[in-house]
């Protein structure tokens, strides 16, 4: 097997890993109404759907160093994906328990592969990182992209339901597992460095992991539940899983560019800048209820989202000297982070519940803005987590 063809069977199975670590749980916004009416499950608990994967990434994150340590980051990552196939397969189980065990298995398998998926292309791709990155991040938002809007579709076919709009991605999951084999060749166990304090006491770190959180919340707040906003405006379902598709493709040009961007400046502080503001304009759009205002939010939200995680996603190897602090600093943030990130979607359907409105909604989505550029101001500042 040639150098050159295993590059390609690298660069296929990175893009294909990406594509599972987002799509299973953006595809549940637009069927939220239709599982909970199959299911029997209360409005009031459906955000729990998004919420215990984002609790599985909280408590799992800061576990994954250790398992690379011993296993390696490349058979750690296939764990994850097998993980994750078997947590596909148990949710599609009409039964409220599988339910919820296989988001579950989700949550963990989607958990490993984020922590460990920025560490290894800063170890196999040193010298792009900031194309890789992007490539990755592209990925993981144009499949988020085509979850959300097919969901819908998907669960017309033989009036399949629900089943068929999350089972589609099993196909993706296993063949992902398929490309990644070759890489299990490759498996480097990371070192133990002495003599290092611990990442909790680095307050870039922490601001990395609190930036990490706030954007987490407001992705993970708006998969879930601009759908049912839109539906809440006298947007027909399917439309507004468009909608949301449209908002998750708007993230693919940030997502691809910014890395790249963001590698060749010093300070990432007017980045920073764009962002938040292209979130405000977006949130105050979709307030407005207006055709043309509601694309507007739509295309600004995703921007500025697209922006904003892959920021992350770089800051996590930018900020690292070693992709042993990569991976720790990828770990701590993402467990921080996603505790944060989790109190967002069931906060809202809990808001929404008691007030009967989404007014609440929109406050909260202009305070996590703000408070996400704060950390993320602070995180853009040219420096290591150990300096």
């Amino acid at each position: 097997m040639s150098k050159k063809f295993q590059l390609y069977i690298l660069l296929l199975g990175v893009i294909v890993v990406a594509s599972t670590l987002r799509a299973p749980l953006t595809a549940i916004g637009p069927m939220i109404t239709e599982i909970g009416q199959a299911l029997n499950i209360p409005k009031s608990m459906l955000g729990m759907l998004t919420t215990i994967p984002l609790i599985m990434f909280g408590i799992i994150s800061p576990f994954v160093a250790r398992l690379s340590r011993r296993l390696g980051m490349s058979v750690a990552l296939m764990l994850g994906m097998i993980i994750l196939l078997l947590g596909l397969v148990i949710r599609i189980i009409p039964n409220v328990s599988m339910l919820l065990v296989g988001t579950i298995c989700i949550g963990i398998g989607i958990a490993i592969g984020n922590v460990i998926l920025p560490s290894f292309v800063k170890w196999r791709f040193p010298m792009q990182m900031g194309l890789m990155t992007g490539v990755f991040t592209a990925t993981m938002n144009l499949t988020a992209g085509i979850g959300g809007g097919a969901s819908v579709p998907l669960s017309k076919i033989n009036n399949g339901g629900y089943q068929y709009s999350l089972g589609f991605w099993i196909i993706f999951s296993i063949a992902g597992i398929l490309l990644w084999m070759p890489q299990l060749r490759y498996n480097p166990k990371l070192q133990i460095t002495e003599a290092r304090r611990p990442i909790y006491r680095s307050k870039l770190a922490i601001a990395i992991a609190l930036m990490m959180g706030f954007q987490s919340m407001t992705f993970y707040s708006t998969v879930t539940w601009f759908p049912d906003i839109l539906m809440s405006y006298g947007i027909k379902q399917e439309a507004a899983g468009y909608y949301l598709m449209l908002n998750q493709f708007a993230q693919l040009p940030m997502t691809f560019i910014m890395p790249i961007v963001a590698m060749k400046m010093k300070s990432q502080r007017p980045l920073v800048f764009l962002f938040t503001g292209l979130y405000l304009i977006g949130f105050t759009a979709l307030l407005l209820n207006h055709t043309l205002s509601i694309i507007v939010a739509m295309i600004a939200t995703g921007l500025a989202g697209g922006a904003a995680f892959s920021l992350c996603m770089l800051f996590f190897s930018l900020r690292a000297k070693t992709t042993q602090d990569a991976i720790e600093l990828s770990g701590f943030s993402q467990s921080v982070g996603y505790f944060v990130a989790a109190i967002g979607p069931i906060l809202m359907g809990y808001l929404h519940g008691v007030f009967n409105s989404h007014l609440p909604s929109f406050i909260l989505f202009f305070m996590m803005t703000m408070t996400m550029s704060i950390f993320a101001f602070i995180s853009s500042k040219h420096q290591y987590i150990f300096d």
